[in-house]
């Protein structure tokens, strides 16, 4: 792996229009530290992405950018989601937007935000942070949209900022959404984000909501009241209908219910052939067709995959900051990264006279076009050091190399 010796040029031309929300000097910045961030070897700190750049200035300047930038990055990357929308945009393909948080666990107690909570996954309690994100799911490829991160009661006491809980946060992601009122779109939430006031924003903008009913959720059925234990216990799925989702079948039936905090909803009570837990969903559409709505909460499934690649390959969970806007830029970062080599891969389709057809867009991966743009990388610094050493020797050719090999 080589040194970055200039921005490679093709790249440099998809994010061009981002060009109008930054000066000079924060273009700079901002396009340097997206490519290095995907072309690093090194972990996506700022510390990590600098040893990459062959030019440029000092780190210092690129905490100072990251400090002051935060506002118009998260403008951007709106932008950059709805542009990358409009490029793939085809009739009749409706829209997921997806709704969870994710846990970044730190050492640090100098993080700023920072705070100790429960992590219902590994079960134990853990010293971080959560981030609410929003994702859009669009012909199979994950645009990433949004974020904020939550930040508690007492901090936001201490800092005189507006307290804000994870159910907020994203109802305000999902409010900065905007499409056509003819689009279809789906909103995508775990049971937690199954909240009275973000179902009533979907029916107020004819989404369609998804969701996942917890146990003790309560509900009414012809006139009684029960919740979703007591229900079960009394359903049986060996002769209900069998559903072909991807690789798995479910048998599942469905009812119209009124839910005590969604008002009437249609309720599909599901269990997969590959274990014994039923699974109790809901949705708002109540003519949506029991196929489509498991078809649909699947998709929630994507931005878990969002989560993880972001974090492995994209420097999602690697800042060091003790400022949240200096975080709330590089979690920018990672997420403008990831839009930027979704749009690569669109871009070589067509390069290669390729229309986005689903066959060809299932071939997305984001670690394979990493790994394209390191390699394409690797060739700039190629040609730029033979254009530079007309006549000179093959050891002052071999010299130039070794000063811009990145040991990693």
């Amino acid at each position: 792996m080589f040194k970055l010796l200039k921005l490679p040029k093709h790249l440099e031309n998809l994010i061009i229009e981002l060009q109008i929300f930054f000066d000079d000097t924060q273009w700079l910045h901002f396009s340097s530290l997206i490519i290095s961030m995907i072309i690093t070897p090194y972990k996506s700190t700022i510390n990590g992405m600098v040893k990459v750049l062959g030019f440029g200035t000092h780190r210092s300047r690129h905490n100072a950018f990251l400090l002051n930038s935060s506002e118009v990055l998260i403008k951007a990357l709106n932008y950059y989601a709805y542009f990358i929308l409009q490029i793939l945009k085809k009739c009749d393909e409706p829209i997921y937007f997806i709704l969870d948080d994710s846990s970044n666990k730190k050492r640090g107690k100098h993080i700023a935000g920072a705070y100790k909570y429960f992590d219902h996954i590994s079960k134990t309690y853990i010293w971080g942070q959560q981030i609410v994100c929003s994702i859009i799911q669009y012909r199979n490829i994950t645009i990433p949209f949004g974020f904020a991160i939550y930040l508690t009661e007492k901090y936001c006491k201490e800092h005189k900022i507006i307290f804000r809980k994870k159910t907020d946060i994203a109802l305000d992601l999902l409010k900065s959404f905007e499409v056509d009122s003819d689009q279809t779109v789906f909103v995508l939430a775990d049971t937690y984000y199954a909240t009275k006031d973000i179902i009533k924003y979907s029916h107020l903008k004819k989404h369609t909501f998804i969701s996942q009913l917890k146990s003790n959720r309560v509900f009414y059925i012809n006139g009684y009241k029960t919740n979703v234990r007591k229900y079960l216990k009394n359903q049986s799925f060996k002769d209900k209908q069998k559903f072909h989702i991807g690789k798995n079948i479910y048998r599942a039936f469905s009812k119209k219910v009124n839910l005590k905090t969604g008002g009437v909803v249609k309720i599909v009570l599901t269990k997969c052939s590959a274990h014994r837990t039923a699974t109790v969903l809901f949705s708002t559409n109540t003519a949506l067709p029991i196929n489509k709505i498991i078809d649909a909460y699947v998709k929630r499934w994507k931005i878990e995959i969002f989560f993880k690649m972001s974090k492995q390959y994209l420097g999602f969970n690697a800042y060091q900051s003790t400022d949240i806007k200096a975080i709330n830029s590089h979690l920018c970062l990672s997420m403008f990264a990831h839009n930027l080599l979704t749009h690569a891969f669109i871009q070589e389709l067509r390069a290669k006279g390729k229309s986005l057809t689903k066959k060809n867009i299932s071939h997305l991966s984001i670690l394979n076009m990493q790994n394209k743009i390191r390699f394409e990388s690797n060739i700039n610094v190629f040609d730029c050091v033979i254009e530079q050493a007309d006549f000179i020797s093959k050891n002052k050719i071999k010299k130039e190399f070794k000063k811009y090999l990145v040991a990693a």
